[in-house]
């Protein structure tokens, strides 16, 4: 956990540990949501494993911090627990939609995490976590008063390695985000160059039919 500011790192820990029910997919440290009469800039996607058979852990979450601060947010997907809203279910997998308002200002996108928590009657709760070895770093400059989409990123695995499949899922993902944030703006796909965040972050090539689903 010491891999990412201690702030987020405590929000996710009590996330992860407060037990069943339901927990939203947007989790936002608290000097970074705005106040009633602040401006505010969102931040939407969804995560969560293309195949829930081969998923590498019950929590994936997607980091991302105000440049130059140590407070962040993160973009969540549980599965098992206290788990997340399902917002999309297909053949196998399954993802949560998150929308993350947040004062405006410089971010970036720098990891993820697949979190696991196992207990065992001889050796109690262990805890695993795997992020990027070498850290990416993906600028974010969010404006007031806009909403940004970052897309769908569904984690896939192959032995002890794993990614996300990154696709622009935006129709889909905005009609949902709305029944939270009804008052939201309307979002605009904000172009990161991934290329950077490989081999975590896949993205289809330039010809794939999937470039817009």
């Amino acid at each position: 956990m010491s891999c990412f500011s201690r702030p987020l790192a405590l929000l996710l820990m009590a996330a992860a540990l407060s037990g069943c029910g339901t927990q939203p997919a947007s989790l936002v440290s608290e000097p970074l949501q705005p106040g009633p009469q602040q401006p505010v800039a969102y931040l939407v996607g969804s995560i969560g494993p293309q195949n829930l058979m081969a998923s590498p852990a019950p929590n994936q979450r997607l980091l991302f911090r105000k440049r130059g601060s140590a407070y962040g947010a993160a973009g969540v997907w549980i599965g098992i627990g206290r788990e997340t809203p399902q917002d999309v279910k297909d053949p196998g997998g399954a993802a949560s939609v998150f929308v993350l308002p947040l004062k405006p200002g410089d971010y970036e996108f720098y990891d993820f995490q697949f979190f696991s928590a196992n207990y065992s009657p001889y050796m109690g709760t262990t805890y695993t976590s795997v992020q990027a070895r070498e850290k990416f770093n993906l600028p974010l400059r969010l404006q007031a008063g806009k909403a940004y989409y970052l897309g769908e990123f569904r984690s896939l695995c192959l032995g002890a390695q794993c990614a996300f499949r990154w696709r622009d899922q935006m129709a889909r993902d905005e009609a949902i985000a709305r029944q939270s944030a009804p008052g939201m703006p309307p979002l605009e796909l904000l172009p990161l160059d991934y290329r950077s965040a490989a081999p975590y972050i896949l993205t289809p090539s330039p010809t794939s039919e999937e470039t817009r689903p």
